[in-house]
């Protein structure tokens, strides 16, 4: 139970913490600083806690992918509002993008871990 509940913290952050840092340098990583770093983990630990929270109230929605993507990405944009102005475009253009970019990357770590997990079964079961 701590394992999954840790799981529901760990995952948000991996997948917002490099999602907002390549959206905060506009995808040159080479811009990316020390505080470009900073801040992206600050957003990815709100986001994973946010996740968290969010999950002690309806941990149901948590077994389709797609609403936990929606729910991921939705907390990143809150996560990126809170943490640091926009960078370009309006007041909230970067928090959206980064929220969007963080649903994809969360949707297809869903997908190819699931691919993975049922081809690692298969192996295991033919040995």
């Amino acid at each position: 139970m701590l394992a999954q509940k840790f799981k529901l913290f760990i995952t948000p952050f991996y997948e917002a913490t490099p999602a907002c840092l390549l959206v905060m340098v506009q995808g040159n990583i080479w811009l990316a600083t020390l505080g470009h770093l900073q801040k992206a983990l600050e957003t990815g630990f709100l986001t994973g806690l946010g996740v968290f929270i969010f999950s002690l109230f309806s941990h149901r929605w948590f077994s389709n992918k797609y609403i936990v993507a929606a729910i991921t990405g939705a907390t990143v944009f809150v996560a990126d509002l809170i943490v640091h102005p926009s960078h370009f475009g309006g007041f909230a253009t970067e928090a959206i993008v980064t929220g969007i970019f963080t649903a994809i990357i969360s949707l297809a770590l869903n997908i190819a871990g699931k691919k993975l997990f049922l081809h690692a079964k298969d192996r295991i079961s033919k040995d």
